[in-house]
């Protein structure tokens, strides 16, 4: 069964949480303890890199697989993993919407941070999430920690913040690809309604 866990990105990364360490044993499920045995992880999305390089100097029993859409991002990561001295991470480019039929089964836990509402197809994505786990395999995406209801959200005194960077940045990326412009604000229970409706519950 895939789980999924939504949590707040400002309390599960700061000094307080001890990042990556605390994450995991906040999320539990084992996953801290399954980490340090020696697990396959896939981090979609990757971005420049920082959270899976940071989790795979942590775990160094665990191998990491980690793919972000944008070819030139993955050659700087490649650099910069060869100046840390890793041996357990696998920068490639890759797609969310069309993962290899290789990764079939393949890996343990799933992890993605702060993409998912920046995608142009992101029921399309969601949909291959399960396909490249084990049957027993965990998901985690963690994203901004906001209402998908307007009314209540505008109530908090970060929206007006969050709703710019959103407009500005998040809904931007994924509108000009042609897509459906979620945007950070898009909410847990948007969030939590379309993963359940891919097959990741939790």
């Amino acid at each position: 069964t895939a789980l999924v866990s939504t949590q707040s990105t400002g309390k599960c990364r700061n000094d307080i949480q001890d990042f990556p360490t605390g994450y995991f044993k906040l999320i539990g499920d084992g996953l801290h303890e399954a980490l340090e045995k020696g697990i396959k992880v896939l981090e979609a999305g990757c971005g420049r890199g920082q959270h899976v390089m940071a989790i795979a100097a942590q775990y160094p029993n665990s191998n990491f697989t980690s793919f972000d859409i944008d070819n030139n991002t993955i050659e700087r990561n490649k650099v910069d993993l060869e100046k840390a001295g890793l041996t357990n991470v696998n920068f490639v480019q890759g797609d969310f919407c069309n993962m290899p039929q290789e990764w079939n089964g393949v890996f343990d836990y799933l992890m993605i941070f702060d993409c998912m509402h920046d995608l142009p197809f992101p029921a399309k994505a969601m949909a291959g999430l399960k396909r490249v786990l084990k049957e027993d395999g965990l998901v985690t995406m963690l994203d901004i920690d906001t209402s998908t209801d307007m009314v209540k959200q505008s109530k908090e005194p970060m929206s007006a913040v969050l709703y710019n960077i959103s407009l500005h940045h998040c809904m931007s990326v994924s509108l000009a690809e042609g897509g459906v412009g979620l945007g950070a604000c898009w909410g847990v229970e948007l969030a939590t309604k379309m993963l359940g409706e891919a097959g990741v519950e939790g």
